[in-house]
């Protein structure tokens, strides 16, 4: 028996030494500011300062972060080859990944404009998606990769993508697009580093959606039995409210208020 013992502490011990030693890998979208974009190679933004506070500051793991452009990310997750990404959930996601239960943080996608747009009046009355679909003409855009708006635009007729979600602002005000659905926080930002907020407008209603952005760990990861560690601590960090204090920390770092 304590010869069992000893051998079953032996292999915990080993176990853990060498999950130590090892690191999760977690990627993030290359041009997605102020939320996910890659500076020198090395991502940058909300998303990674938020994995780092919980995973690494929290949690004690060691992470490596990587860029990539956003479909590829997606791919590589698929196949096995990375981890895990941070993102909001999609139908098609969950075929191939594991989500925290709780959202890091939660965002409202609402509806963008020129401010010279000829659908200016009609965007202003829309109450939903199905609103507009009933736009004749009306040209969407989003960016690349992106599976929400894959699935909430698949009846829409015009849509439009683009590699780099920060020039969508300009492609908007030249008029080049009529309405982009985005988080406000990201939208605004990207306008002003554009030098085109005050060209374009933001409808604050109707929320066409409220998304949480979740970290998503691989169905072929061999970390995906960090999730149930992840959930626990997201739990108690929300019900000690310290979790929406991490949010806007972490918004106020990056200029968003």
């Amino acid at each position: 028996m304590k010869n069992q013992l000893l051998a079953a502490l032996f292999c915990v011990s080993v176990s853990f030494v060498c999950f130590a030693e090892t690191a999760i890998t977690i990627t993030y979208g290359a041009d997605y500011k102020p939320f996910a974009w890659s500076e020198d190679g090395m991502p940058m933004g909300i998303q990674r300062d938020f994995v780092e506070e919980i995973l690494v500051k929290r949690l004690g793991l060691k992470v490596i972060h990587e860029s990539c452009p956003w479909a590829r990310c997606q791919v590589l997750v698929e196949q096995g080859v990375k981890d895990g990404f941070f993102t909001v959930p999609t139908p098609q996601r969950t075929t191939y990944t594991l989500a925290s239960k709780l959202p890091f943080y939660q965002t409202h996608f609402v509806m963008h404009s020129s401010i010279n747009n000829q659908y200016i009046k009609q965007l202003s009355l829309v109450t939903s998606l199905k609103d507009l679909e009933k736009i004749v003409g009306l040209r969407h855009i989003h960016m690349l990769g992106s599976g929400w708006h894959i699935n909430a635009l698949k009846n829409m007729k015009n849509v439009s993508t683009i590699l780099d979600a920060s020039n969508i602002p300009m492609m908007l005000k030249l008029q080049r697009a009529d309405v982009y659905i985005e988080q406000a926080e990201m939208f605004r930002y990207q306008a002003q580093k554009s030098g085109v907020l005050d060209e374009v407008i933001t409808f604050t209603k109707p929320s066409i959606r409220k998304l949480g952005w979740h970290i998503f760990i691989g169905n072929k990861s061999k970390y995906q039995f960090l999730i149930p560690q992840i959930n626990q601590l997201l739990d108690s960090l929300q019900a000690s409210g310290k979790l929406e204090k991490i949010k806007q920390r972490i918004f106020i770092k990056h200029g968003i208020n």
